[in-house]
Protein backbone atom coordinates (compact mmCIF):
# COMPACT_ATOMS: atom_id res chain seq x y z
CA UNK A 1 0.00 0.00 0.00
CA UNK A 2 1.30 3.40 -0.54
CA UNK A 3 1.64 6.00 2.05
CA UNK A 4 3.73 8.53 0.26
CA UNK A 5 3.61 10.26 -2.87
CA UNK A 6 6.88 12.39 -4.14
CA UNK A 7 7.19 14.22 -7.35
CA UNK A 8 9.87 16.27 -8.72
CA UNK A 9 7.95 19.71 -9.89
CA UNK A 10 9.42 21.53 -12.93
CA UNK A 11 9.45 18.87 -16.40
CA UNK A 12 7.69 16.34 -14.11
CA UNK A 13 4.72 17.62 -12.19
CA UNK A 14 4.25 21.22 -14.16
CA UNK A 15 3.93 21.26 -17.98
CA UNK A 16 5.97 23.65 -20.34
CA UNK A 17 3.53 25.98 -19.60
CA UNK A 18 4.87 25.98 -16.05
CA UNK A 19 1.13 24.76 -14.82
CA UNK A 20 -0.67 21.46 -13.44
CA UNK A 21 -4.03 20.53 -14.19
CA UNK A 22 -6.60 21.56 -11.43
CA UNK A 23 -7.49 17.81 -11.58
CA UNK A 24 -5.51 17.70 -9.23
CA UNK A 25 -6.68 19.24 -6.08
CA UNK A 26 -9.32 16.28 -6.49
CA UNK A 27 -6.79 13.86 -6.63
CA UNK A 28 -5.15 15.17 -3.43
CA UNK A 29 -8.13 15.19 -1.79
CA UNK A 30 -8.68 11.62 -2.41
CA UNK A 31 -5.09 10.92 -1.56
CA UNK A 32 -6.28 12.57 1.98
CA UNK A 33 -9.14 10.54 2.73
CA UNK A 34 -6.59 7.10 2.21
CA UNK A 35 -3.94 8.76 4.40
CA UNK A 36 -1.57 9.24 1.47
CA UNK A 37 0.66 11.94 2.21
CA UNK A 38 2.19 14.80 -0.89
CA UNK A 39 5.54 15.65 -0.98
CA UNK A 40 7.13 18.35 -3.77
CA UNK A 41 10.21 17.29 -4.53
CA UNK A 42 12.34 20.09 -6.22
CA UNK A 43 15.58 22.85 -6.85
CA UNK A 44 13.47 25.20 -6.51
CA UNK A 45 13.07 27.89 -3.66
CA UNK A 46 10.72 26.28 -0.84
CA UNK A 47 8.70 29.58 -0.93
CA UNK A 48 7.89 29.09 -4.44
CA UNK A 49 6.94 25.57 -3.41
CA UNK A 50 4.23 26.62 -0.85
CA UNK A 51 3.04 29.33 -3.23
CA UNK A 52 2.47 27.22 -6.19
CA UNK A 53 0.25 24.88 -4.14
CA UNK A 54 -2.01 27.64 -2.73
CA UNK A 55 -4.43 27.02 -0.40
CA UNK A 56 -3.57 23.45 -0.14
CA UNK A 57 -0.08 24.02 0.81
CA UNK A 58 -0.46 23.52 4.22
CA UNK A 59 -1.57 19.78 3.64
CA UNK A 60 1.84 19.54 1.69
CA UNK A 61 5.13 18.48 2.49
CA UNK A 62 7.56 20.52 0.35
CA UNK A 63 11.02 19.63 -0.34
CA UNK A 64 12.91 22.66 -1.68
CA UNK A 65 16.53 23.41 -2.62
CA UNK A 66 17.30 19.92 -3.92
CA UNK A 67 16.95 18.30 -0.63
CA UNK A 68 18.46 21.46 1.82
CA UNK A 69 14.72 22.81 2.86
CA UNK A 70 12.20 20.37 4.49
CA UNK A 71 8.93 21.77 6.11
CA UNK A 72 5.26 20.24 6.25
CA UNK A 73 3.25 23.32 5.34
CA UNK A 74 4.65 26.32 6.49
CA UNK A 75 6.11 24.57 9.24
CA UNK A 76 9.82 24.14 8.89
CA UNK A 77 11.40 20.51 9.41
CA UNK A 78 15.44 20.63 8.94
CA UNK A 79 17.96 23.00 6.62
CA UNK A 80 21.40 21.97 5.55
CA UNK A 81 23.56 24.89 5.04
CA UNK A 82 27.18 25.66 3.59
CA UNK A 83 29.89 27.07 5.63
CA UNK A 84 30.80 30.44 5.08
CA UNK A 85 34.24 29.79 3.29
CA UNK A 86 32.60 27.23 1.20
CA UNK A 87 29.98 30.39 -0.16
CA UNK A 88 33.03 32.64 -0.31
CA UNK A 89 35.04 30.06 -2.29
CA UNK A 90 32.15 29.36 -4.85
CA UNK A 91 32.20 33.00 -5.25
CA UNK A 92 35.58 33.45 -6.02
CA UNK A 93 35.49 30.60 -8.52
CA UNK A 94 32.74 31.37 -10.21
CA UNK A 95 33.73 35.54 -10.76
CA UNK A 96 36.11 33.99 -13.32
CA UNK A 97 33.04 33.50 -15.71
CA UNK A 98 31.28 36.98 -15.39
CA UNK A 99 28.75 36.16 -18.05
CA UNK A 100 27.39 34.05 -15.58
CA UNK A 101 24.85 34.52 -12.93
CA UNK A 102 24.49 33.47 -9.74
CA UNK A 103 22.37 33.06 -7.07
CA UNK A 104 22.75 32.31 -3.25
CA UNK A 105 19.94 30.44 -2.23
CA UNK A 106 19.80 31.30 1.31
CA UNK A 107 17.07 29.95 4.60
CA UNK A 108 15.20 33.57 4.75
CA UNK A 109 15.41 34.56 0.99
CA UNK A 110 17.68 34.25 -2.25
CA UNK A 111 19.68 36.93 -3.12
CA UNK A 112 21.71 38.12 -6.59
CA UNK A 113 23.77 41.24 -7.50
CA UNK A 114 22.15 44.08 -9.09
CA UNK A 115 24.15 44.07 -12.24
CA UNK A 116 22.55 40.94 -13.28
CA UNK A 117 18.68 42.68 -12.85
CA UNK A 118 18.29 42.40 -16.13
CA UNK A 119 17.83 38.96 -15.45
CA UNK A 120 15.08 39.29 -12.83
CA UNK A 121 12.33 37.45 -15.15
CA UNK A 122 14.47 34.35 -14.90
CA UNK A 123 14.58 34.75 -11.31
CA UNK A 124 11.58 35.07 -10.70
CA UNK A 125 10.73 32.22 -12.43
CA UNK A 126 12.17 29.92 -9.61
CA UNK A 127 12.17 32.13 -6.74
CA UNK A 128 9.36 34.04 -5.25
CA UNK A 129 11.49 35.56 -2.62
CA UNK A 130 14.65 37.69 -3.44
CA UNK A 131 16.51 40.38 -3.43
CA UNK A 132 19.24 42.20 -5.59
CA UNK A 133 22.00 43.67 -3.44
CA UNK A 134 24.86 45.47 -3.94
CA UNK A 135 27.37 43.38 -3.05
CA UNK A 136 27.54 39.15 -1.75
CA UNK A 137 28.94 41.40 1.85
CA UNK A 138 25.47 42.38 2.91
CA UNK A 139 23.74 39.51 2.94
CA UNK A 140 22.91 38.37 6.67
CA UNK A 141 21.81 34.62 6.02
CA UNK A 142 22.66 31.29 6.13
CA UNK A 143 23.02 29.52 2.48
CA UNK A 144 21.49 26.27 1.45
CA UNK A 145 22.62 26.62 -2.60
CA UNK A 146 24.29 28.14 -5.02
CA UNK A 147 22.57 28.55 -8.20
CA UNK A 148 24.68 29.50 -11.16
CA UNK A 149 22.63 30.32 -14.32
CA UNK A 150 24.03 30.13 -18.23
CA UNK A 151 21.95 33.25 -19.67
CA UNK A 152 23.51 31.02 -23.13
CA UNK A 153 22.10 27.87 -22.21
CA UNK A 154 25.20 26.20 -22.54
CA UNK A 155 26.54 25.09 -18.47
CA UNK A 156 28.00 22.07 -19.67
CA UNK A 157 30.76 24.18 -20.85
CA UNK A 158 31.53 25.16 -17.32
CA UNK A 159 30.42 22.19 -15.61
CA UNK A 160 34.21 20.56 -15.01
CA UNK A 161 36.09 23.43 -14.33
CA UNK A 162 33.58 24.59 -11.52
CA UNK A 163 33.27 20.94 -10.49
CA UNK A 164 37.17 21.02 -10.32
CA UNK A 165 36.96 23.81 -8.14
CA UNK A 166 35.26 23.04 -5.54
CA UNK A 167 36.12 22.52 -2.05
CA UNK A 168 35.97 19.02 -0.10
CA UNK A 169 32.62 18.02 0.51
CA UNK A 170 30.72 20.87 -1.96
CA UNK A 171 29.38 19.28 -5.22
CA UNK A 172 28.18 20.26 -8.36
CA UNK A 173 24.85 18.84 -10.44
CA UNK A 174 23.59 20.48 -13.56
CA UNK A 175 20.10 20.90 -13.82
CA UNK A 176 18.97 21.23 -17.52
CA UNK A 177 20.94 23.12 -19.97
CA UNK A 178 21.09 26.38 -18.10
CA UNK A 179 21.70 25.87 -14.52
CA UNK A 180 24.57 23.97 -12.14
CA UNK A 181 23.68 23.83 -8.61
CA UNK A 182 26.49 24.00 -5.89
CA UNK A 183 25.32 22.06 -2.17
CA UNK A 184 27.30 19.95 0.73
CA UNK A 185 27.70 16.82 -1.15
CA UNK A 186 25.97 15.06 1.79
CA UNK A 187 22.71 16.41 0.73
CA UNK A 188 20.23 15.39 -1.91
CA UNK A 189 16.22 14.87 -2.54
CA UNK A 190 16.89 11.22 -1.85
CA UNK A 191 18.94 12.46 1.54
CA UNK A 192 15.55 14.14 1.87
CA UNK A 193 12.96 12.05 1.37
CA UNK A 194 14.51 9.17 3.90
CA UNK A 195 14.79 11.81 6.13
CA UNK A 196 11.03 11.91 6.43
CA UNK A 197 10.43 8.20 5.55
CA UNK A 198 11.65 8.05 9.06
CA UNK A 199 9.98 10.79 10.52
CA UNK A 200 6.60 9.81 8.87
CA UNK A 201 7.45 5.74 9.85
CA UNK A 202 6.91 5.02 6.06
CA UNK A 203 9.23 2.24 4.43
CA UNK A 204 10.73 2.95 0.49
CA UNK A 205 8.48 -0.15 -0.78
CA UNK A 206 5.04 2.13 0.32
CA UNK A 207 6.21 5.10 -1.38
CA UNK A 208 6.21 6.29 -5.34
CA UNK A 209 8.21 8.94 -6.84
CA UNK A 210 8.84 10.95 -9.92
CA UNK A 211 11.23 12.83 -11.97
CA UNK A 212 12.75 13.93 -15.36
CA UNK A 213 16.39 14.85 -14.82
CA UNK A 214 19.76 13.79 -12.54
CA UNK A 215 18.90 15.70 -9.68
CA UNK A 216 16.32 13.01 -8.69
CA UNK A 217 18.16 10.18 -9.40
CA UNK A 218 18.58 9.63 -5.50
CA UNK A 219 15.14 10.26 -4.90
CA UNK A 220 13.70 7.63 -7.43
CA UNK A 221 16.87 5.33 -5.80
CA UNK A 222 15.09 6.07 -2.65
CA UNK A 223 12.05 4.50 -3.18
CA UNK A 224 10.53 1.38 -4.88
CA UNK A 225 7.94 2.49 -7.16
CA UNK A 226 9.85 4.49 -8.95
CA UNK A 227 9.10 6.53 -12.01
CA UNK A 228 10.86 8.54 -14.96
CA UNK A 229 8.65 10.39 -17.08
CA UNK A 230 8.24 10.27 -21.14
CA UNK A 231 10.75 13.15 -21.15
CA UNK A 232 12.99 12.42 -18.66
CA UNK A 233 17.08 11.95 -19.39
CA UNK A 234 18.04 8.07 -20.30
CA UNK A 235 19.78 7.76 -16.99
CA UNK A 236 16.45 8.23 -14.86
CA UNK A 237 14.67 6.02 -17.31
CA UNK A 238 17.15 3.40 -16.73
CA UNK A 239 16.68 3.02 -13.04
CA UNK A 240 12.93 3.55 -13.44
CA UNK A 241 10.57 0.84 -12.27
CA UNK A 242 7.88 2.53 -14.65
CA UNK A 243 7.83 5.47 -17.34
CA UNK A 244 4.88 7.40 -17.11
CA UNK A 245 4.03 9.88 -19.89
CA UNK A 246 5.37 12.97 -20.19
CA UNK A 247 5.10 16.67 -18.27
CA UNK A 248 2.83 18.07 -20.98
CA UNK A 249 0.61 14.63 -20.49
CA UNK A 250 0.08 14.84 -16.91
CA UNK A 251 1.97 11.71 -16.32
CA UNK A 252 2.15 11.80 -12.85
CA UNK A 253 -1.83 12.21 -11.71
CA UNK A 254 -2.49 9.39 -14.58
CA UNK A 255 -0.30 6.92 -12.83
CA UNK A 256 -1.78 8.29 -9.18
CA UNK A 257 -5.30 7.44 -10.64
CA UNK A 258 -4.30 4.28 -12.14
CA UNK A 259 -1.96 2.68 -9.64
CA UNK A 260 -2.75 4.49 -6.28
CA UNK A 261 -7.00 5.56 -6.62
CA UNK A 262 -7.34 2.58 -9.29
CA UNK A 263 -9.33 4.60 -11.55
CA UNK A 264 -9.16 4.53 -15.27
Amino acid sequence: MIKLIATDMDGTFLDSSKRFSMEFFDIFAELRKKGIKFVIASGNQYFRLYQKFLPISNEMYFIGENGSYIAKGAKLISTNTLKKEQVQAVIQLVEKHPELNMILCGVKSAYCLSEFKHLESVVRTYYCNYQFVESYDEIDDEIMKIAIYDPSHQIIRYADDIARGLDKGVKATTSGNEWIDIQNEDINKGVAIKLLQKKLNIKPEECMAFGDQMNDYTLLKAVKYSYAMANAVPRIKDIAYGIAKSNDHQGVLEVIKQEVLNEL
